[in-house]
């Protein structure tokens, strides 16, 4: 191939929204806010950006609507802020090591933790979840799709019989977010953070966390908020309670771009989904490959993700050949520590993430390099 093919957008989308690279520059110049008095302008620019992105997201109030360095910040800021030594979660052995960390972090200092499995198609399975909820839990801590299988989970009914029994939830959107409909708080979430470089098109390096208004989580990194700067507390108010220090406005304009693209241009999955189904129909008709997760599942309840598996070779060795053909995608554990052993495996996968606008030619010669690259390495 020619020229390199993007199929690595599960990570890191290398196609920014129109208007992203403009914002990020306009954010380099921007006086802060709260800092002197050009700050104003910068100030509205950054609640219509909280505006924005509770609309897309189901959340009410734009205080509530945190900035962040990204997903994985996002989350630590809930999980540690919000989970106590003592309380029970129920967590899922598909879950980025986002979550699992933190997780790790509060087990050891006494929170309960415990992991539920899933089934052969990669999605939760609800009969578990209900009969652990009614034995009692203090949060669900869940992401809504897998980052390794690309999985949809069924995460409305999860909050449901959450609410049901009295457990909180926080949600990882970082697969996911941008790319499918989330109201988070007709669901009753807690907490939900999302990353802006992937489902969103945004920048790298930025995120958002969304408090409900009836959670008051302890921050864990305190400092200069620009406001109320006599108190030696982090302030009450919000959103500065959990944004302390110098705001990323290059970021945080370049997210906001990225936010009103795609509330003016909403997602279609159906197009990439249906070629994706061919795909993986080629690549389980094939002995040299497995498709994860083991058991085909309805392209309703996948992102743009196929992760497959050599038979004869390792996924490493299939990675780089397909990368010096010019295909980005990515191979190993994908940053999810319990997936592949709870499937049975060891060593990794090689995850095909093709951007939504994939066209048939694309297709076929993606299918045509992995056909001659299996071949060649056998």
């Amino acid at each position: 191939m020619t020229q390199t093919v993007e199929w690595n957008q599960a990570a890191t989308s290398s196609h920014l929204h129109p208007g992203v690279p403009e914002a990020v520059l306009e954010g380099l110049h921007a006086p802060s806010a709260h800092r002197g008095q050009q700050g104003s302008g910068t100030y509205a620019r950054l609640h219509q950006i909280r505006a924005t992105a509770g609309r897309l997201f189901g959340s009410a109030v734009p205080e509530r609507v945190i900035f962040t360095p990204g997903c994985t910040w996002g989350l630590n800021l809930a999980i540690l802020g919000a989970v106590q030594p003592g309380h029970r979660v129920l967590t899922s052995a598909l879950e980025h090591n986002a979550v699992a960390r933190p997780l790790e972090a509060a087990r050891r200092r006494g929170t309960q933790v415990e992991v539920l499995d899933f089934d052969a198609t990669g999605r939760l399975r609800l009969e578990e979840w209900e009969t652990r909820l009614r034995a009692g839990a203090d949060w669900v801590v869940l992401s809504i799709a897998s980052n390794l299988l690309g999985t949809i989970q069924a995460w409305e009914e999860i909050c449901r019989l959450a609410r049901q029994h009295g457990a909180r939830v926080i949600l990882d959107l970082a697969q996911g977010g941008g790319l499918i409909p989330v109201d988070l708080d007709a669901h009753g979430c807690s907490y939900a953070a999302v990353s802006g470089h992937k489902g969103l098109h945004g920048p790298r390096g930025v995120g958002l966390l969304f408090v409900a208004q009836d959670e008051n989580p302890e921050p864990w990194i305190r400092g200069g908020t620009g406001t109320e700067g006599a108190l030696l507390e982090m302030p009450e108010s919000w959103p500065q309670r959990l944004e302390p220090g110098t705001s990323n406005l290059p970021g945080i304009f370049g997210l906001g771009a990225a936010l009103d693209w795609a509330e003016a241009h909403p997602p279609n999955l159906t197009p990439v989904r249906a070629r994706l189904a061919a795909l993986e129909a080629w690549c389980r008709a094939r002995t040299d490959l497995k498709v994860m997760p083991p058991e085909p599942l309805d392209w309703k309840h996948r992102l743009s993700v196929l992760a497959i598996r050599p038979t004869r070779i390792p996924s490493e060795l299939l990675s780089t050949a397909l990368g010096a053909r010019g295909i980005d995608q990515r191979s190993g554990s994908l940053c999810t520590s319990r997936v592949l052993p709870a499937l049975g495996l060891s060593g990794g996968v090689v995850r095909l993430s093709p951007p939504l606008d994939a066209d048939d030619a694309e297709f076929a010669a993606v299918q045509g390099v992995l056909a001659e690259s299996l071949d060649a390495l056998a």
